[in-house]
């Protein structure tokens, strides 16, 4: 199976590029065919946005946080988004009680990291998949290893739709020093021992670990990500 590679633009909105210039930058790039998209609540898209991210086999949104109100707008976007897949949400700002079943399927939830208060833990995603059967799974491998849980603890929750793939060696930032990102770096830790691998024909989505006007930074991670893909 192809490798399903996500570009996460949040580390484009989070230097304060617009989606259009996010998008127009991206053109250059031909090694990812899905795009997870970071925009503000309520955001509407134009015609050139939504015509450029038909070029992307599909296209998901980062929605984090998830209440009543929201529950129009999110309608909106799967209606809109061209080749639309799924939304990842923050169990932890997640209003359970008003998330219906027609919105469940095109949700992916993640484990937390631990400024988070809770869906750290392997046992608390297995409970929320007990209740929202239908939900995916987004496995952020970061916060599993800075939470010091062994990766395959999470095997008992649901095998994953996703990957979101944050870590490199300390040594990167060190001599990329420009990166500065509010989100916890860490690199994987011996013990953890992951393998990407097991994950192959999954979502792998990049996530924080490169500043948008580093061309070179943004081909560094998708090296690595075929590094461990390869080993």
């Amino acid at each position: 199976m192809e490798n399903k590679i996500n570009i996460w633009i949040g580390n484009f909105w989070y230097y304060n590029y617009s989606l259009i210039e996010t998008l127009n930058h991206l053109e250059k790039f031909t090694w990812f065919n899905w795009v997870e998209i970071v925009v503000k609540h309520w955001y509407i898209f134009s015609e050139i946005e939504l015509n450029k991210l038909l070029k992307y086999k599909y296209n998901t949104l980062h929605l984090i946080w998830f209440t009543k109100n929201d529950i129009d707008w999110i309608k909106y976007c799967i209606k809109t988004i061209p080749n639309f897949h799924h939304f990842t949400l923050h169990p932890d700002a997640t209003d359970f009680n008003s998330l219906t079943k027609d919105i469940e399927k095109y949700i992916s939830f993640e484990n937390m990291d631990t400024r988070k208060v809770s869906h750290k833990q392997p046992e608390e995603m297995v409970k929320l998949f007990e209740k929202f059967s239908e939900a995916w799974f987004t496995f952020d491998i970061n916060h599993a290893e800075e939470n010091k849980i062994d990766y395959s603890e999470f095997d008992k929750v649901k095998f994953p739709n996703k990957i979101h793939f944050s870590v490199v060696n300390k040594n990167y930032y060190r001599n990329y020093p420009e990166i500065d990102t509010p989100h916890a770096m860490s690199c994987l830790e011996k013990w953890f021992n992951f393998n990407l691998k097991k994950y192959k024909d999954i979502i792998i989505t990049i996530e924080w670990v490169f500043v948008p006007w580093r061309d070179d930074l943004i081909q560094k991670e998708i090296d690595l990500v075929n590094q461990l893909l390869n080993a």
